[in-house]
């Protein structure tokens, strides 16, 4: 169920539907893998591929973000990559849930069959930890720098 404040239209919202959306998709297809793993290995490494390759390209896009706006705010790690007193508490919470259900999933199908090609969903997490990235540095809120140089 994605809660209602993720459909509402603001700036950033693609970003937490993503972040949903790709966990529903993570576990249907880590289940299908589970279930028929001769059928839809193949779909469970090009989802997992994608979702890595995906989330990795909208963390770079946070970090260059990121620089652009350390010029005139105080862009903090923590703020950027962990959205700690950069956004609000209901946003970070939704991405938290993303990343958590996602990971849960990834570690319970790769030990439920280890050493097979099911194992590439633990690549997928990747997605709401780009998506959490890019959402922070686009629209999270950062002090502003003083006029002083030094």
């Amino acid at each position: 169920m994605i809660p209602d404040f993720v459909n509402d239209g603001g700036s950033g919202q693609y970003l937490l539907r993503m972040a949903w959306v790709s966990t529903a998709v993570l576990a249907i297809v880590a289940s299908a893998g589970l279930a028929a793993s001769d059928v839809f290995v193949p779909m469970v490494v090009t989802v997992s591929s994608v979702m890595f390759l995906l989330g990795s390209l909208l963390l770079l896009l946070g970090l260059l973000n990121g620089l652009k706006r350390s010029r005139v705010e105080i862009v903090t790690v923590a703020g950027l990559f962990l959205m700690q007193d950069s956004v609000p508490k209901r946003v970070r919470r939704v991405f938290a849930w993303s990343m958590a259900l996602q990971f849960v999933v990834a570690f319970t199908a790769a030990a439920m069959k280890p050493y097979t090609e099911i194992a590439f969903v633990i690549l997928a997490p990747m997605l709401p930890v780009g998506s959490a990235a890019l959402w922070s540095a686009q629209h999270g809120f950062f002090p502003q720098r003083g006029n002083n140089p030094s």
